[in-house]
């Protein structure tokens, strides 16, 4: 029972800490390259995908992801959880959203769902965060977190309220610098450090209502054909590093230490739709010393050009609360 309640947690921690939910199975599979076919003429102009958007184009993806993880740290992985993410982004805003729940063997024992929303704005320095609000229902404990972003401050909401806001907690600056976990996943999929060879670049600076990490991206590969449910293309596997920096328990060096000996590695793979579309994470895998290796992957992705003029109206409307 334990260890099944180990793994429920872990498979939360692995989604949050990469901006992306834990999922699992339902929905005919589209055909996995269909995607890639929407591709327009003026993409193809651009090497990244934000010159893309912000010269006048728009785009909405979904993505239906299966969430794996282990009883223990040595037996297979099981069916953990589903999720679905659905995401727009035009040439002055994005919205993402996801919805997240317990499946499998998991939700015999686990009571546990999670809706995420965020809004924000596209500049050309990429994506900036306006508000984001999660709804965490785990059974007798529910909490919500809302965080919204003004030029000089982030206030945050939680009900009830964290015991604790961690040892040391986020400070206002480093608040500042960060954004929401959606929004992270909006980021990587637009990163402005992004290249035509090379999209796993840069630092995602992620806070979450209390805790703040920073992610930091390089490439591993490129792979000609990913053989995942969801997409059989082309796509890039990037390396992440996960660094703490706020908002958590105070660790001893040695506590410190172990934990990075712990996290083996951690790979998110964005599918490469080609030069100047988005890349988006068709799948993430951890693998931990104590837990074993979780793994979140599309079942089903899909992306396809939408009308600008009535996503920019939409967009605008729900970035003032409309």
């Amino acid at each position: 029972m334990k260890s099944v309640l180990n793994s429920a947690a872990a498979l939360r921690f692995a989604a949050l800490s990469a901006g992306i939910a834990a999922a699992t199975f339902g929905v005919s599979l589209a055909e996995p390259n269909s995607a890639s076919k929407d591709t327009s003429a003026t993409a193809q102009q651009h090497a990244r995908a934000l010159d893309t958007i912000r010269s006048g184009e728009a785009r909405k993806f979904r993505v239906e992801l299966d969430g794996y993880v282990p009883p223990t740290s040595w037996l297979p992985q099981i069916l953990g959880g589903r999720a679905v993410i659905e995401a727009r982004v035009t040439p002055e805003s994005y919205s993402i959203d996801s919805r997240v729940r317990a499946a499998g063997i998991l939700d015999w024992f686990v009571d546990y769902s999670s809706t995420l929303n965020s809004r924000g704005r596209i500049t050309s320095n990429g994506v900036t965060p306006v508000f984001y609000q999660a709804l965490d229902d785990e059974g007798r404990k529910n909490r919500q977190t809302r965080i919204t972003h003004e030029d000089d401050r982030v206030d945050v909401t939680v009900t009830p309220p964290h015991g604790n806001l961690g040892d040391p907690p986020a400070t206002m600056e480093q608040k500042l610098e960060a954004m929401d976990p959606m929004s992270a996943l909006m980021a990587l999929s637009m990163n402005p450090d992004a290249t035509i060879e090379n999209p796993c670049q840069g630092v995602m600076r992620i806070f979450d209502g209390k805790g703040r990490y920073n992610l930091h991206l390089s490439l591993n590969q490129h792979l000609d054909k990913m053989d995942a449910p969801g997409w059989k293309g082309p796509a890039f596997v990037c390396n992440v590093r996960y660094e703490e920096l706020a908002g958590y328990k105070k660790k001893t060096p040695e506590e410190i230490a172990a934990q990075k000996r712990d996290l083996k590695w951690v790979n998110i793979v964005l599918a490469d739709l080609g030069p100047g579309e988005p890349r988006v994470p068709i799948k993430i895998e951890a693998r931990s010393g104590k837990r074993g290796k979780i793994t979140l992957v599309a079942r089903n992705f899909s992306i396809e050009t939408i009308d600008v003029d009535r996503a920019e109206i939409d967009d605008l409307s729900a970035l003032k609360g409309g």
